[in-house]
Order: structure tokens, then C-alpha cells, then sequence
């Protein structure tokens, strides 16, 4: 019956029920995707010019990453909001802001303008998980939208192999200047690749007070109070965690401890890219064999001891195998993490202000973990015989320890959780 009435109202709702059109769409957001990867990937490119031009610490590149992934997070929930409003085009705006903020951050001299133009990248790069899972929310149809968050979903890894085999050449070539100069020319493709998708500049249809800043606070508030989406939130801060810390870190490493130079180290940290891609489709099967639960257990303890390892097995290669396995588990877990949010809220309507709340909790994750490793490094030394890299691998390694325990607790409490919703149901 539901399902009729949603085939039937199809059309009036604005779905693309032809293939090719759902797809097209879902393949324009997933380089949007790209941007914001290739935006977070790009500190270890740069790291070696400005310290040499500006003489900038370890700490102060570590938070030009972090600073970034604060006005990420922070940006989500108003964009969320402004894509109810004002739909695809709080997406063009966003990527216009981002390709601001890259030029900004090209012709500054001044660490003070380089945090200016990573808010202003930030800022503008929150506009793509929201409005993107909002679109497709609107206008593809409900049996096409699994291949949609598919396609979505890959842009991450590609964004990261894009960043680290392409960008370093580029740095070559021009300079850190380059780097953000081609990453704006992206931003501004990107806006007028969605500017030519009537999807993406329509408006989207809205209930009377839906579009409201007090009915948006209202359900993150309800949200917040649950006690299975927390041990989330503690799973999801440890997973982008290693995501921004590997990547910010690990070229660096490779180049101060393994004597890989910068480009080399680069290079080869973009397998931790093809990882997530892979990682994305057999996290995806492994949870439909083995259950949600057991996924996240199961990718964070493993998540947690390649880590560790990273800093203290010898050589090269065994190093990319264990960022490589990290990697790849962060997109394995990814959705299992998505696919709980619907079994645990009181009720549908709560999916989307749940999954902001996950996207702000972030913060703890993406702010402390390349940040507390840049002071790390200032402390311990850099050096071939120095502690710091031990002592900052192993500051990552605490998030997905905590979890893990979370996700033991999560696995644990999912029968007591089960056996509620179904007397609430028979009551109800």
C-alpha cells in the first residue's frame, strides 16, 4: 500500500524514475565528495613549503587542519537547514564560498589569513553531506536511492587518491600557491556542473514550519538524549579521527622516518583512497551477512591495533599495510554507523536531525586528533630516533579504542534495545 502510493506520487514529488537521470545526479554530487576530500588531504602537499617559507610548527599545520574540520562540522546543521529552504542552490553557493576560500588561502602570507581561507573552505565544503542527502532525499526514488548513496559515497577515496597523486606534481611545479589555486578552478567547476542540473537549482517542496531553525533544534535536542545514537556518535568520532589524522600524518612519517620523500610518500598514502572505495562495498555486504553491530566490533578493534602498529613495524611497506588496512575499515564501518541511525531514533522523522548530531560530534574526532598530533611531534622531535610520531600514532589509536568499547556496549545492548521497541510496539 505505502509503496503504491509512493510509486504514485513519484512524479508529483519530482522524482527521476529513469536510471540514467538518477544516476547522473548522484554522480554530480559524488565530486562534491571529491572537493571535500581533496580539501582534507591537502596539508601533507603543502606542509614542506610553508614551513620552509613561514617556518610554521608541526602543531600550527596540524590545526590549519583542524580548524578546517571545525567549520565543517559546525556549517552542517545551518546548511542542512538552508537546503530546506532554498535546496540545490545552497550547494553552488557552498562550492563558490570553498573556491573563495582557496584563493584566499593562496595569496596569503600571514598564518592568520591561511586559517581565514581553511574556515572560509570549511565553511563552504559543510554544504555537501546535507544538501546532497536532501536532494536525493527529494528527487530520486526511494527504490533508486541505495545505487544513489552508493555512487555518493565513493567520491571519498577518489577525492583522497585525486589529492595525493595529482596535487604533489602540482606543488612541484608552482608551489603551495598552485595547489589552492587549482583546488578553487575545481570549486568553480563544480558550481557551474551544478548549475546546468535543474535538480540542483530548483526549489524543493516544504511543509509549513519544516524549514524552521526552532523545529530543527528541537530534534537535535530529542536526539542527543539517546543513549544507542552516543555510543554512535563515540564510534563515528573514532573513525574520522584516523581519517583526518592518517591522512595528515602519515606522508610526513614516511618522509622524516622512512626516508620517502614527500611526493613518494604521498603517492603511496593514496592507496589509503582505492582502500576506502573498497572498504565502502565490502562493509556494505559484510553488514547485510553478519548484522550492523558486529561490523562496527569488528572494523574498530582491527581499526584500532593497525594504528597502533603503524609507528612501530620496521621498514616502509609494512607501514602503508597497516594505514592502508586502517583506512580501508573507516569506510567499512561507514555503513553500518548510517544504516543504525534508523533503528535507533523513536521515529523516522528524527533519521535527519540524528545524522547532524553525528556530523557535530565529529568535532572531537577531526579538531583534536591532527591538532594534539602536531604538538606532539613539537615536543617529542620528528627525528629518525625521536618518540614523536610514536607518541602521536598512538594519540590516534586511543579514538578507536574508546570505540570499540563502544561498540561492544552497542552490540550488547541490542537485544535489551530490541526487546523494547517491541513492547512499545504491542502497547502501541
Amino acid at each position: 500500500m505505502n509503496d503504491a502510493r509512493m510509486g504514485g506520487q513519484s512524479a508529483a514529488a519530482g522524482y527521476l524514475e529513469e536510471g540514467r537521470g538518477a544516476d547522473l545526479l548522484a554522480l554530480c554530487l559524488m565530486f562534491f565528495m571529491v572537493m571535500n576530500s581533496v580539501a582534507m588531504s591537502l596539508m601533507p602537499i603543502v606542509r614542506d613549503d610553508l614551513q620552509s617559507m613561514f617556518s610554521f610548527s608541526s602543531s600550527q599545520i596540524g590545526f590549519l587542519t583542524s580548524i578546517f574540520m571545525l567549520a565543517f562540522a559546525l556549517g552542517a546543521i545551518p546548511m542542512g537547514l538552508a537546503a530546506v529552504r532554498w535546496g540545490g542552490r545552497t550547494l553552488i553557493a557552498g562550492v563558490l564560498l570553498f573556491a573563495v576560500g582557496s584563493v584566499v588561502f593562496a595569496f596569503s602570507a600571514s598564518y592568520e589569513w591561511f586559517l581565514v581561507g581553511r574556515v572560509l573552505q570549511g565553511v563552504g565544503g559543510s554544504t555537501v553531506i546535507p544538501v546532497s542527502n536532501h536532494l536525493m532525499a527529494h528527487t530520486i526514488a526511494p527504490r533508486r536511492q541505495a545505487r544513489a548513496l552508493g555512487i555518493f559515497g565513493t567520491g571519498h577515496g577518489l577525492g583522497v587518491v585525486a589529492a595525493l597523486l595529482i596535487l604533489p606534481s602540482v606543488q612541484a611545479a608552482g608551489g603551495y600557491r598552485a595547489v589552492f589555486l587549482v583546488t578553487a578552478g575545481i570549486g568553480v567547476a563544480l558550481a557551474l556542473v551544478a548549475a546546468g542540473q535543474k535538480h540542483i537549482r530548483a526549489r524543493v517542496e516544504r511543509r509549513p514550519g519544516e524549514a524552521t531553525a526552532a523545529a530543527l533544534l528541537r530534534e537535535v535536542g530529542s536526539v542527543a538524549t539517546n543513549r544507542r545514537l552516543l555510543l554512535l556518535a563515540v564510534i563515528n568520532i573514532g573513525v574520522m579521527a584516523i581519517v583526518v589524522g592518517i591522512l595528515a600524518w602519515t606522508p610526513a612519517f614516511l618522509n622524516d622516518q622512512r626516508g620517502a620523500s614527500l611526493a613518494v610518500a604521498a603517492y603511496l598514502t593514496a592507496g589509503v583512497g582505492v582502500a576506502q572505495m573498497l572498504g565502502n562495498i565490502a562493509g556494505a555486504a559484510a553488514m547485510a551477512r553478519w548484522g550492523k553491530a558486529f561490523v562496527l566490533l569488528c572494523g574498530m578493534a582491527v581499526m584500532l591495533v593497525a594504528t597502533a602498529l603503524a609507528p612501530l613495524v620496521p621498514g616502509f611497506a609494512p607501514v602503508i599495510a597497516c594505514v592502508v588496512v586502517a583506512g580501508f575499515l573507516t569506510m567499512a564501518v561507514f555503513p553500518a554507523i548510517m544504516g543504525s541511525v534508523p533503528d535507533i531514533v523513536r521515529r523516522r522523522g528524527q533519521v535527519g536531525a540524528a545524522s547532524g548530531f553525528l556530523n557535530l560530534t565529529n568535532l572531537l574526532g577531526t579538531l583534536f586528533a591532527p591538532w594534539v598530533f602536531g604538538i606532539l611531534l613539537d615536543t617529542y622531535g620528528t627525528g629518525p630516533q625521536d618518540q614523536g610520531y610514536l607518541a602521536g600514532y598512538l594519540w590516534l589509536a586511543l579514538f578507536p579504542l574508546l570505540g570499540t568499547v563502544a561498540a561492544a556496549i552497542f552490540m550488547a545492548t541490542r537485544r535489551s534495545a530490541r526487546a523494547s521497541a517491541e513492547a512499545y510496539a504491542g502497547e502501541a
